[in-house]
């Protein structure tokens, strides 16, 4: 009995320790930052929140929680609503609920997950705006292998082997070093009550399919697989940040005007800098990179001359030495 109790609070210790490691390591947290944890009510988030709030004095920083009802599963959405209210009130943590209809807002060709994503960090990035605050998901190691998984199967470059960034612009991950299992276990032995999605059962979902049924498999194989993991994509997030940086710096050489680029310049540039390179001309008006969209934009590059869709109302355009994004907003005519 003794060495169970042992046991179950070196668990608790093991990951408390792994956060305050990834907030040190990534430099999340400093003192009178503010912190938004982004709070679900299930165990990973519930974990998160129930941690910073334990070490936000030593740190010095400020606490708050959002949550994000995406309205899509009827009582159970509201009943997490509910949870997170609950759990905020008696940690005595300042919460934001946002509310929001995802099957409103769906587009043409983009996925009930895609959407509810896009909106979910829509509220995040509002929220953060509003308290100058980083917010802090409660991704951790296993969502990390997923996610490289996941981009393996649906063919990727470096950087989609990089999984989960521990930091990008305002967000945070401090779980990321912490396993699901050591996060269910936290929860128990403190007893802290958490909420279930039970669409994370289907394996309806390609993400579930990966967590339920292959990577069971890889741990027979390999039981250290997640932090095996972990050190492939810090390595490798080295390597696409040092890539990263040359793009910046091969891109500022390359202005000639506002949001203008000297095409030959561009065209004459290795192509893994290129590719990053065009990805950041597309961020800069605020288009998703995707692998389709680069190319297109590569292929005019290289020829020296051409015009592309790249999406609603913005084209790609290279010509006269010059590469850049144009906004037209066209006119329709109506059918009679």
């Amino acid at each position: 009995m003794l060495k169970e109790i042992n046991n179950r609070s070196h668990i608790a210790d093991t990951v408390i320790n792994k956060v305050l490691s990834a907030i040190k390591n990534h430099n999340m947290i400093n003192k009178d930052e503010k912190i938004i944890v982004a709070l679900s009510g299930g165990a990973d988030s519930v974990t998160l929140i129930h941690c910073l709030n334990k070490i936000k004095e030593e740190i010095g920083f400020e606490l708050s929680a959002c949550h994000v009802n995406h309205n899509l599963r009827g009582a159970e959405s509201d009943s997490d609503q509910a949870f997170a209210e609950a759990l905020c009130k008696e940690m005595n943590i300042p919460l934001k609920i946002f509310s929001i209809d995802v099957s409103k807002a769906m587009e043409k060709h983009t996925s009930v997950e895609e959407t509810a994503r896009t909106l979910r960090y829509r509220a995040f990035l509002e929220e953060s705006a509003r308290l100058s605050a980083k917010v802090a998901t409660a991704h951790n190691s296993c969502d990390n292998t997923e996610t490289v998984f996941l981009n393996l199967l649906r063919g990727t470059g470096l950087k989609g082997l990089c999984g989960i960034p521990p930091v990008r612009d305002y967000l945070i991950r401090p779980l990321i070093l912490c396993t699901r299992e050591e996060i269910e276990a936290y929860c128990d032995i403190n007893g802290l009550r958490y909420v279930t999605d039970k669409t994370n059962f289907s394996t309806a979902y390609t993400r579930n399919k990966i967590r339920l049924e292959i990577l069971p498999k890889l741990l027979e194989i390999n039981p250290s697989l997640y932090g095996g993991v972990n050190r492939m994509t810090a390595a490798l997030s080295e390597d696409s940040v040092f890539l990263e940086n040359m793009a910046k710096k091969e891109l500022c050489a390359a202005k000639i005007g506002d949001k203008t680029y000297d095409s030959e310049r561009l065209a004459s540039l290795p192509r893994p800098i290129l590719t990053r390179a065009i990805s950041l001309i597309l961020k800069e008006r605020d288009i998703e990179p995707t692998a389709i969209k680069i190319k297109g934009f590569e292929e005019i590059i290289k020829s020296g001359t051409g015009k592309i869709n790249i999406e609603k109302n913005k084209f790609a355009i290279v010509r006269k030495g010059k590469a850049e994004i144009q906004i037209v907003i066209q006119k329709y005519r109506k059918k009679n």
